[in-house]
């Protein structure tokens, strides 16, 4: 008598666990969709990602770019067209904002940023100051394809003047 107890306890002490197992799930199951760009995907083609450049980006860059490619945004030319054109590859914006939510610190972005500038993936249309919601504007570029180890193709500016810094200076 007492076996059937310990099985029909043991059997109740396993379905137990099944259902609270059932209802917990670890956190690096739970996946927070964090939708930057538009649509359901990125296309990224092979002459990029298998590139010298590419392959030197380091820390959050590599990321940062595959985000930024999911910001295009891509129209038929007309109904009956198979052919896709980027409408908006010279105006993305990328906040540090959205970058926050992405996990990356802002130390960590300016590097990213450095870095894609650098290799030549993006150049910046507009500064962007940082006040009344002004944003750097960026532009993805083709010069990744001239880059070689110990070049760099663009930097940013380090020091922007806004407003009336420096104005009177004798």
């Amino acid at each position: 008598m007492e076996n059937l107890n310990a099985i029909a306890m043991n059997e109740r002490l396993e379905i137990h666990k099944n259902e609270n197992l059932a209802t917990y799930k670890p956190k690096n199951q739970f996946y927070n969709k964090k939708h930057i760009g538009g649509g359901r995907g990125t296309f990224v083609e092979r002459d990029l990602f298998e590139s010298p450049a590419f392959i030197s980006l380091g820390g959050v860059a590599p990321q940062m770019l595959i985000y930024l490619l999911g910001k295009r945004d891509f129209r038929k030319p007309n109904k009956n067209s198979n052919a896709r054109i980027c409408v908006n590859e010279d105006d993305l914006k990328f906040s540090y904002i959205e970058l926050k939510k992405l996990g990356i610190t802002q130390p960590r972005g300016t590097r990213g940023f450095d870095d894609l500038l650098a290799k030549g993936f993006i150049t910046i249309k507009h500064h962007g100051g940082g006040c009344q919601k002004d944003q750097n504007v960026y532009a993805l570029s083709n010069r990744w394809l001239l880059w070689k180890k110990g070049t760099v193709l663009e930097k940013r500016h380090r020091v922007m003047k806004r407003g009336f810094q420096n104005a009177y200076k004798s």
